[in-house]
This record gives C-alpha cells, structure tokens and sequence, in this order.
C-alpha cells in the first residue's frame, strides 16, 4: 500500500480500500522527516504503557487543513483506529473525479482490568455471620426487637 502526502494541498492520498489510522501516521511521520517545511498533519495522544503488554490506544488528530482523500474509484474505504480532526470535523474528503466512497470507521474498543493477589473477598453469608457476632458482643441499638434478613435465600436474625 502506497500512501502520497501533498503538503501543498495538505492531503493524505490513499490508494487502498483499507488503512489503519496508526499505519498513515507512521508513513506521515516518515515523510515528515524529509518535508518538515509544511506544517504537521498530526498529533498523537495515548500509546502510553501500562505494563503486562498493555498501552492505552493512541488518539490521532489531524491538524492544519490536513485530510484524507480515498483512492480514486468507486468503493469502501475502511480506516481502523482512532482517527479524528483537531477541534471537530470529518477527516475525510471526496475524491477529485465523481465516485462513490463510503467510509467505515472502525474504532477499537478497549478496557482495562485491575488485577487484585487473586483472593476473593467475604461471600454475603460471612459479612452477615460476621455483623451477628459482633451484635453478640456489641448490641445494636434499634426500635425494633428482632431484625431479620433473607440473604441468598437463608433467614438471618439478629437478636439485640
């Protein structure tokens, strides 16, 4: 897949039905090396590791005028990834000849977990058994004689 920046009309040129907003950013960022004497066309944010193998997923904007144009022809453009304009926008334009594109974003969706040593905590029968013996010990002061409580389908009463 070739991907062609005009920095003069500040566009990503496309010649493939599918991309990856992380893959037009490193191919940019190649330009870019080479032609620092247009503006940028991006900013990132995420790609931070979490450790474990994990990184929060980059944010790609595109800045300065800069867009996507779709290859020339009729087709599905797919862009995966998190691909976005600075401020609002669409970042992608028509094609220069009258096709047809219809663009499919494809934003991955990721969720982070927070692993615990792996014990499990009191099930609801050790808290309830937990506060009665402490009622035993410490009476609880209340309007009522008894209080009781069904809790996973066993009658529990605490007796002040």
């Amino acid at each position: 897949m070739a991907i062609t920046f005009d920095g003069a009309t500040s566009r990503i040129i496309l010649d493939s039905a599918s991309t990856s907003a992380a893959e037009v950013w490193s191919r940019w960022a190649d330009w870019y090396e080479f032609n620092s004497n247009w503006l940028p066309a991006f900013r990132q944010v995420g790609g931070d590791d979490l450790g474990s193998g994990l990184s929060i997923p980059p944010y790609l904007f595109l800045l300065n005028n800069w867009r996507v144009r779709p290859m020339e022809s009729s087709h599905n453009l797919t862009i995966t990834g998190n691909l976005f304009v600075e401020g609002g926008g669409v970042p992608v334009v028509s094609t220069l000849g009258t096709y047809q594109v219809n663009v499919n974003y494809t934003v991955p969706v990721q969720a982070q977990g927070i692993a615990t040593s792996g014990s499990t905590g009191p099930s609801v029968a050790d808290i309830v058994a937990g506060i009665m013996a402490q009622a035993q010990i410490t009476p609880i002061h209340s309007e009522a004689q008894n209080a009781q409580a069904i809790i996973d389908g066993v009658l529990y009463t605490v007796i002040p």
